[in-house]
Order: structure tokens, then C-alpha cells, then sequence
């Protein structure tokens, strides 16, 4: 089973276990039951969860590690052979068989013996020894002894075969063992490795995923966090309640957990407890400047700290998001002072704005923008409040969570705190207000805040030591230039969007891959059988003659000899050969192609807490796929270190 396997059979079903059990979340309806604070046994599951989850060191969810295949047997590769019998007694009979009987002599041997048994005067006796010639020579001759021959190969054959089955069985049975053996031992290796990041980045993309695979993230994330002591920070842009899983177990474990509530917090504080007039600016014509299409007028930037800062300064008293409209009001003419004294400003405070009145400008230009951000900072000042906001610098609580969520039935005065939170948190930043290395910010739904302040907050993140992640719900043009950035690692999660998942695709990257494209089988067996019969006849006749004759003193003498001679000689052969062979060729071709490492539609069909994490640390770069369910934390076979193989 692929990591990617595993990671989709911990999908959806399992989804509900990991907040021990609790309900599900659905949206804003019901958020408050998916953290329970009652008493009693069925907070049981929730306490061991807490327990858990705040051990061990820093992790981002679950790499699962399939068990090594059983090592081949030695044997393996050398399975029985048969052996077929040998048929050199049965090819010999037949070429026995195949030789020409001279069935004359038979005949004739057949007829002395009978004869010879009549001359006697028994007819019997001429019929059973007939008849015993016959059985007899029925019983020696090659036809006979060449089924003999082919009884006992069978025989041999059929003992071959159950010799190799026996073997064969034997042989498998020991490959068996083998294998179930190894399986056993596979059967208490751990399955299931934190996932950490080896590079240790200083800023985490998390694009993709729901809130509630977001939730079983920072719960994943944030429990060894906090348990080591260290700061977390949660900007909760979504509306969501992301963290809300987070705050809950950490309330179990006795961690100190902060709920800032924006934009009522802002309501009641003294701005200039935190900011000097130029910052205060600055910080609100950032905001006010990231609502505009990127390569607006910069001039407008300008316009919108000079109008700002004009008015911070004049203010004697608490700069406050009340009193900041009013003064705005006084600039541009349109403050009706209270005869009592009552309003926000005092006399002297209307005094002092009405006299930079000429020093801002009456251009239309200039006028047009002041009443924009007139109207931005009143629709902030008009927001419900709540108990007065702390300084940035204190979110930061060795050990603490600090939940900050902007929630407004106003969509503009939501996108206006959206940003302004933003960015007094990058001031926080810019102010070294945080110890370094002793705290992470996690900022979750910042996809609309754009590219600049993105890479912004990120710069200043690395230079003031504290750990930045970014939850994006999109992979779109801006959020996709900010990925892969310097000193970053990337996280992607469920990816609904087809292009975007495309684009995820894309920057995870591509690596060869050789697949086999065409099988070939071909099996042949050729038969060959043959006959051939030669006959040689010879003949040679001699004839010589001589004769002598002689004479002397006593006489003469005459002599003639003659020789005849005749030679026969005849000899015949007859062979027969068969042969078989029988071939088989096996054949496989590969093709070498270039495609995706995770295809989009595995991105596509991951599980609410299933991730693909992507970083480039000390041995290369490396794609792994893995699971943030915190219900992991209860399932057997975990290891409580990484895998081995993690530099």
C-alpha cells in the first residue's frame, strides 16, 4: 500500500474521531459543541486526546510507512526441475520394430513343426505346437517388446510426476513459511511517523483544505507547541472558529487561552499606547491601501497618513477609533461640537484639527480620499464593543494561546478589521515586539489581503524570529506567486478546484516514470518425424583358366586348370527419427515518461485532514504525503519518533 493509499483509508470515516469523538462542526451553527467542557466519563476520551496531542515533539501530522515486502527465499529462484525418463528403450524397440521380419522363415518353421507332428499321426499334438510356436513368438517379438518398453516409461513418467509434485509442494510450503514468517515480524513494526519538517522553515503555506481539516491542523500542529512552552498566535480570519479545537483541549492540559474579539477590542483602546502618530498612519493606509487593485495611485498612500497623522497629533487625550472619526469629521468640515462639551473632542482638540485644515488641503482630490478614510475609520469606530483590547506584544504569553477573530455582520467593516488586524500585527513585527524563537502566528483565511502583504508580513516575520504560517484556502494567482518562497516549506490539502489543483500539481513538479506499455507472449512447438529405408544388392562372378605344357629328355606333359566363382551379397536398412521442441518467448516494453509526482485529481480526492507536504531540506527535495487527524494519536502501531530515514 503507497502512503497515498493510506492516507485516503483514513479519509472522511474516520474524520469524526479525531476530536475524541465530539460533534462535528457546521459552520457558524453550533460552533460551541465542538469543544465539550462538561465533567464526567464522557470527557474521558477528550482528556487522554489532550494528553496526547500535547506530548512529543513538533509535528504536522502522520506519514504513514508501509511495512517492507518479505525478503525473497534463496530457494526462490530455484523451483523444482523435472526430469523427464529416459525413452532410448522404447526409440530401440521401435527401430526393432521398424527392421523387416523375414516372415518366410517363419512360415516354413511353422510347417516343419507341424509336418513333423502329423508324421507322428497326432493332429493335436501338430495343433499345440503350432500353437506354442505362435505364443512363443508372439511373446519375443519387437512389436511386443516395444509395448513393453512404452508400459514401463509410462510408468516411469507417472513416478517423475509425482516425485515434482511432491517437490514442488514441498518447495512452496517453505517459501510459505518464509513469507508468513516475515509477515508476522511486519506485523509489530510501526506504520504510522510524525511528519516533521527537516528543513525547519521559517514560514509554513498551507493552501487548500477545509475548517475542518484546518482545525484537525492546528490541533496537530499547536499541542506539542504549547506543550514545550512556546507562544501561539491565531488570527482566525474565516469566521470559522478554526481554533476553536485547539483552545478546548488546551483548557484541559491548564494552558492559558485568550479570545480577542475584533473589531469591538479596538473600540475601547488607547491606539497610542501601542502606536506613535506615524505608525498609527502608516498602519491604517497600509489597510486602507491593500482594499485598492494593485497599481492604484500611490499617492493616495500619502494622502492617507498625512490626513491620519494630522489628527493623531492634534488629539491630547486617548487616541480612539471614536475620537480618530471625529477628528476626521473636524478636517473635513462636517463636525457639529457639541455646545455642552460632551462629544468626543474636546473644544481644544476641535481648535487644534481646525487649524490643519489648510495644512491637509482643499483640492478635490485630497477631499475625495479624506472622506474615504473618514468614512473606513467611522465604520470601524461603529462596531459593537467589547472589553478593551491588550497591547500586541502581550499576545505573545510564554506557554499561551491567544485567539484573535474578526466577526462582523457588516461584510466592509469585516474586510477593514480583516486588514487592519493585519497589519498591526506587522507592525508588532516590524517592532521586535515578540522574543525570538518563542513564538508562532498562524494566520488562517488572509487568501483576500493580497500578494504585498503576504510577503510583507512574511519578511518581517523571519527578520523578528517568529514562526509564520499562512492558511490559504486558494491556490490563485497572487497566493500561487507567494508559494516556494525563501525559507518556506508547502502545505497542500484538499484542493476542490480543478486549475488549482492543476497549479498544486505543477509546483510539486514532475519525475520520470517507466511504464510498461506492451506485453508480448509467443509460444511454438515444432514436430518432426521421419523415415528413410535403404536397400543395397551386390553380385560378382570370376572365371579364370589356364593350362602348361612342357617336354624333355624322358618325355612331355600337359596340363589346363579353370575356376568359376560366383559372389552375392545384399544387405537393407530401415530408421525412423522424431524429434518435438517447444519455445516460448516473454517480451516487455517500457516507455520513459515525464508526469506529474501527485496528480490533480489525487489532490482532488484527498480526505478533510489529508496533506501533501512539500519542502527542500538537507538530503533534497522531498514530496510526502500525510495525515493530520489528530484521532491518529489513538491508533496502534505509532511510532513516537520519525522514520528512520529523515535526516
Amino acid at each position: 500500500m503507497s502512503a497515498a493509499d493510506a492516507v485516503t483509508e483514513s479519509g472522511d470515516h474516520e474524520d469524526h474521531e479525531r476530536r475524541g469523538g465530539r460533534a462535528e462542526p457546521g459552520g457558524d451553527k453550533g460552533r460551541g459543541d465542538r469543544v465539550s467542557h462538561g465533567g464526567g466519563a464522557e470527557d474521558e476520551p477528550g482528556a487522554e486526546l489532550a494528553r496526547r496531542v500535547f506530548g512529543g515533539e513538533e509535528r504536522w501530522g502522520w506519514e504513514y510507512v508501509a511495512p517492507p515486502e518479505p525478503p525473497a527465499h534463496p530457494d526462490a529462484q530455484r523451483p523444482p526441475v523435472y526430469v523427464e525418463p529416459s525413452d532410448a528403450e522404447v526409440r530401440a524397440a521401435q527401430e526393432r520394430a521398424t527392421v523387416g521380419r523375414n516372415t518366410k522363415g517363419v512360415g516354413c518353421l511353422t510347417l516343419l513343426a507341424g509336418g513333423g507332428a502329423l508324421a507322428a499321426g497326432s493332429v493335436g499334438l501338430a495343433i499345440g505346437v503350432v500353437v506354442l510356436i505362435f505364443i512363443v513368438m508372439a511373446s519375443t517379438s519387437p512389436q511386443a517388446q516395444l509395448r513393453r518398453a512404452r508400459h514401463r516409461l509410462e510408468d516411469d513418467r507417472a513416478q517423475a510426476r509425482s516425485s515434482h509434485a511432491a517437490r514442488t509442494k514441498a518447495w512452496q510450503a517453505r517459501l510459505a513459511a518464509h513469507r508468513d514468517e516475515h509477515l508476522r515480524h511486519n506485523e509489530t513494526l510501526d506504520t504510522w511517523y510524525p511528519l516533521v519538517l527537516a528543513s525547519r522553515p521559517s514560514r509554513i503555506d498551507v493552501f487548500g483544505g477545509t475548517g475542518n481539516g484546518w482545525a484537525s491542523l492546528l490541533v496537530t500542529l499547536g499541542g506539542p507547541l504549547l506543550g514545550r512552552g512556546q507562544s501561539v498566535v491565531v488570527l482566525d480570519l474565516t469566521q470559522q472558529a478554526v481554533a476553536l479545537e485547539l483552545a478546548g483541549l488546551a483548557a484541559r492540559r491548564g494552558i492559558a487561552v485568550s479570545h480577542v474579539p475584533m473589531p469591538g477590542a479596538l473600540i475601547g483602546m488607547d491606539l497610542r499606547e501601542e502606536f506613535t502618530s506615524e505608525e498609527l498612519a502608516e498602519t491604517l493606509a497600509e489597510a486602507l491601501g491593500s482594499m485598492r487593485p494593485p497599481g492604484a495611485d500611490v499617492d493616495l498612500h500619502t494622502i492617507d497618513v498625512d490626513v491620519v497623522q494630522t489628527v493623531a497629533e492634534a488629539l491630547e487625550g486617548p487616541v480612539t477609533l471614536t475620537r480618530l472619526a471625529a477628528g476626521l469629521r473636524v478636517l473635513l468640515r462636517v463636525h457639529d461640537p457639541d455646545p455642552d462639551g460632551a462629544g468626543p473632542l474636546s473644544l481644544s482638540e476641535v481648535e487644534s484639527v481646525t487649524r490643519a485644515i489648510d495644512l491637509i488641503g482643499q483640492g478635490e482630490r485630497v477631499q475625495n480620499e479624506l472622506r474615504y478614510v473618514r468614512a473606513q475609520t467611522e465604520l470601524l469606530a461603529k462596531a459593537e464593543a467589547t472589553a478593551a483590547d491588550a497591547r500586541v506584544g502581550e499576545w505573545w504569553r510564554p506557554g499561551g494561546l491567544t485567539l484573535v477573530t474578526t466577526e462582523d455582520l457588516v461584510h466592509r467593516r469585516k474586510d477593514l478589521t480583516d486588514r487592519f488586524v493585519f497589519f498591526r500585527l506587522l507592525h508588532a513585527l516590524r517592532q521586535r515586539a515578540v522574543p525570538p524563537g518563542t513564538g508562532t502566528l498562524v494566520v488562517a483565511g488572509a487568501d483576500h489581503l493580497g500578494r504585498e502583504a503576504l510577503e510583507a508580513m512574511a519578511r518581517q516575520a523571519r527578520s523578528a524570529g517568529v514562526r509564520l504560517v499562512f492558511l490559504l484556502e486558494h491556490l490563485r494567482e497572487a497566493a500561487a506567486h507567494v508559494a516556494g518562497g525563501s525559507d518556506s516549506a508547502t502545505v497542500f490539502m484538499r484542493m476542490g478546484n480543478g486549475e488549482e489543483a492543476k497549479a498544486a500539481a505543477q509546483f510539486i513538479g514532475q519525475e520520470h516514470k517507466f511504464l510498461v506499455n506492451q506485453l508480448t507472449r509467443q509460444v511454438g512447438e515444432s514436430l518432426t518425424d521421419g523415415r528413410s529405408t535403404s536397400y543395397t544388392f551386390q553380385r560378382g562372378l570370376s572365371d579364370s583358366r589356364g593350362s602348361n605344357s612342357g617336354g624333355g629328355t624322358s618325355g612331355s606333359s600337359w596340363g589346363s586348370s579353370s575356376s568359376y566363382s560366383t559372389s552375392l551379397s545384399r544387405s537393407w536398412q530401415d530408421s525412423t527419427n522424431t524429434s518435438t521442441a517447444q519455445s516460448t518467448t516473454t517480451g516487455e516494453n517500457l516507455s520513459r515518461l515525464y508526469e506529474f509526482t501527485v496528480e490533480p485529481t489525487q489532490l482532488q480526492a484527498l480526505p478533510v485532514t489529508g496533506l501533501v507536504l512539500v519542502e527542500a531540506g538537507p538530503g533534497g527535495r522531498r514530496v510526502v504525503f500525510g495525515d493530520c487527524n489528530p484521532a491518529v494519536n489513538f491508533w496502534p502501531r505509532r511510532s513516537a519518533t520519525p522514520r528512520p530515514s529523515l535526516p
